[in-house]
């Protein structure tokens, strides 16, 4: 049979592949240069999460990528993330999920990134919450973002983002399995050794 699809595994998955989070950052890029943000993000799900603001992709729009994977609904989470003003960062790891970071900007209907920096390294240990805060975390291993520029942040590999001085970053996380669940909080404050 020329031409057939493949079907479905019946087993919902709960994680999908580097190559898929990259391609769901392309279409939201694309998705955000033809509508505005707060047609594709829910604003009434704004919360401080760690220190910085977040908000979910609305459920309409993440819907159907989920069922494109075949993922159970924890499978993949999509948020918002405003850095404002001497945001100082907070280095931490994700033992379960992993993340494409997509910087936004002005293409994308937002500021583009001023004095921001970001940090992915493998060697780091665990920390209190605290002890996770600022470049300290990150002992010079910062590197400043810019318009157009994607961080990816595999699994328990720690990482983080900062604003320093008069700046912003907006970006766009996508991360699966969510890392932000009801019953779990797949986030552990690092230093970097």
């Amino acid at each position: 049979m020329t031409g057939a699809t493949s079907p479905k595994p019946t087993q919902k998955l709960s994680k999908v592949s580097r190559e898929a989070l990259e391609v769901i950052g392309d279409e939201l890029l694309e998705m955000l240069r033809k509508k505005p943000a707060a047609e594709v993000f829910d604003w009434s799900t704004k919360k401080d999460y760690h220190g910085f603001d977040k908000m979910s992709i609305r459920k309409e729009i993440l819907q159907p990528f989920i069922e494109r994977y075949n993922l159970e609904p924890e499978g993949l989470e999509v948020i918002l993330i405003g850095l404002k003003s001497n945001y100082p960062g907070s280095v931490h790891a994700h033992p379960i999920a992993h993340a494409l970071c997509v910087m936004l900007a002005e293409a994308e209907g937002f500021p583009n990134p001023v004095n921001a920096y970001a940090l992915v390294e493998e060697n780091w240990s665990p920390t209190s919450e605290p002890d996770s805060l600022g470049m300290a975390g990150g002992r010079g291993t910062w590197f400043p973002i810019t318009v157009g520029d994607r961080i990816y942040n595999p699994t328990n590999v720690a990482h983080g983002f900062t604003v320093q001085g008069e700046g912003q970053c907006y970006l766009t996380c996508i991360q699966s399995p969510g890392i932000d669940q009801p019953k779990r909080d797949d986030w552990v404050p690092a230093k970097v050794n």
